[in-house]
């Protein structure tokens, strides 16, 4: 009872699943500029999207804002990985997003370890929204020799998620 009373008191809460999705994307959309204090509120926005199977078209445009940053801060990467991981989860439906995708492709090269795990998730999405695996078998190929153990993994993974055909 008392719950009920409370939810009476709240601003109005989004109800549908569309209601839902359109918060968390004005949310993401709003920007990022000297704002820290809703980082882990805007990376958590970033994993909830991920629950529903359709996302509206402006997701793909929103996420490329995100991957347009410039900042090169292990937290910006962490959240392009997870804007990443949402084109991918979007399918093709983010093919706009492509060309962004492959450009980030050769990081498979850098030095830097997160931008090589960049280049992974960004290979993985190039998948699922092309459906070639061709160049996620490439940066998989290139990261199962890598000289850090957690990428040897998840190049591992995604070898295997292809070659089950996981799409």
């Amino acid at each position: 009872m008392l719950h009920d009373d409370f939810a009476d008191l709240q601003p109005h809460q989004a109800q549908t699943d569309d209601e839902k999705i359109a918060v968390l994307l004005d949310l993401l959309a709003s920007g990022f500029e000297n704002d820290a204090d809703l980082d882990a509120v805007r990376d958590a926005a970033l994993h909830h999207l991920l629950q529903f199977s359709r996302l509206p078209d402006r997701t793909t445009a929103i996420m490329l804002g995100i991957l347009s940053d410039e900042d090169e801060s292990d937290l910006v990467l962490n959240r392009k990985v997870a804007a990443i991981d949402l084109l991918a989860h979007t399918g093709p439906q983010a093919k706009p997003a492509f060309a962004t995708l492959n450009d980030l492709l050769p990081l498979v090269e850098s030095d830097r370890d997160s931008k090589r795990w960049l280049a992974l998730r960004a290979a993985r999405a190039v998948w699922k929204i092309t459906g070639d695996s061709s160049p996620a078998a490439d940066v998989a190929g290139k990261l199962a020799e890598d000289e850090e153990a957690w990428l040897r993994i998840h190049a591992a993974e995604l070898l295997g998620e292809i070659e089950r055909g996981d799409e």
